[in-house]
């Protein structure tokens, strides 16, 4: 038995159905997002990359000169303001950077120093007491210092796995050592 034909007001319709124009259009759009959510991330990784350079920068350039034993451990503010110079372009360095500089006792390998990094916290007002502890000559010294700093897109899948403070920054952490130079005297 053949097959009916169709009527001259359905083949328009049928022709419509069997064409493959636009057949790439709906998987574009189902993998659109996950490649633009993959750019966005590596964007912000790099900027988190740059950032987390130009910290580490900063201090190993202010700590060359407590290396070289040039010059004596100057107050929070001072080293502070040092590694914020050398760092670049970070807004607002001084207000989100936190310094520590402790001791380590080379016999037992144990600092005096606390365990959980002291970081600047956004929202509250207290105020930071930060370790600086000039150590003797000879004396094994670390110095860390913890920057706050927003990140660029909260839907990000990658920023938005990173830990934040209570005003939603997230903490870079550079460390370093450094053994005092002998004095004289000593």
């Amino acid at each position: 038995m053949p097959k009916p034909r169709p009527s001259r007001l359905t083949q328009p319709l049928l022709r419509r159905f069997r064409a493959e124009d636009g057949a790439v259009t709906l998987p574009a759009l189902l993998w659109l997002p996950f490649f633009v959510m993959l750019m966005a991330a590596s964007v912000e990784l790099e900027m988190l990359t740059v950032k987390q350079t130009l910290l580490d920068r900063g201090v190993d350039l202010t700590t060359r000169i407590l290396r070289l034993g040039i010059d004596d451990l100057p107050d929070h503010d001072t080293l502070k303001r040092s590694v914020c110079e050398n760092m670049g372009f970070i807004g607002n360095c001084m207000d989100r950077l936190a310094i520590e500089v402790f001791p380590v006792d080379t016999d037992t390998w144990t600092s005096t120093g606390a365990s959980d990094v002291l970081c600047t916290d956004s929202t509250s007002a207290a105020e930071l007491s930060p370790q600086l502890q000039a150590g003797d000559s000879n004396q094994m010294m670390i110095l860390r210092a913890c920057l706050k700093i927003d990140t660029m897109m909260e839907i990000n899948p990658l920023a938005a796995a990173l830990t934040r403070d209570a005003g939603g920054q997230v903490a870079l952490v550079s460390m370093t050592a450094f053994v005092n130079e002998p004095r004289p005297g000593s």
